[in-house]
């Protein structure tokens, strides 16, 4: 028993850790003098803990900023809480990853690296293709 017993405690160490998949990712392809777009996708913690999402960073764009859109107003936030069991969607409207200052013209089809920070997971990679979206992205003003 003694020679499982650190085999066990590991074990228990990892099962309590959150565990992060991220699902149908994408960003929206903005017209070729748009200077920002935004990344979407589902968030899921497979774990029993909870994580937070702190940062990001992308390819395309100089800047990656956590945003939520409350009200028709948007506002950056300074991470979004993913509940251990529980997926967290961002999606038009709502959550989404600002991408600000963009380093060329989007063109549908185009791959997106995004690196996703989170506080207890570290780094995941996600490639997110680059669509049309579905009705008006929210004008963004950056003071």
């Amino acid at each position: 028993m003694r020679r499982f017993l650190p085999s066990l405690i590991l074990l228990g160490v990892a099962l309590a850790q959150p565990k992060i998949e991220v699902k149908d990712a994408w960003v929206r392809e903005v017209p070729p003098n748009s200077r920002s777009s935004a990344a979407y996708m589902v968030i899921e913690n497979q774990g029993n803990e909870p994580d937070k999402l702190i940062g990001a960073k992308s390819d395309i764009s100089k800047v990656a900023e956590i945003h939520e859109t409350v009200g028709g107003k948007m506002r950056r936030v300074k991470y979004i809480e993913i509940p251990a069991g529980k997926k967290v969607e961002l999606k038009p409207g709502g959550y989404h990853i600002m991408l600000i200052d963009l380093k060329k013209p989007t063109k549908e089809g185009q791959q997106v690296e995004l690196v996703l920070q989170f506080e207890k997971s570290g780094q995941v990679k996600v490639n997110a293709p680059l669509k049309k979206g579905i009705g008006k992205m929210e004008e963004h003003h950056h003071h």
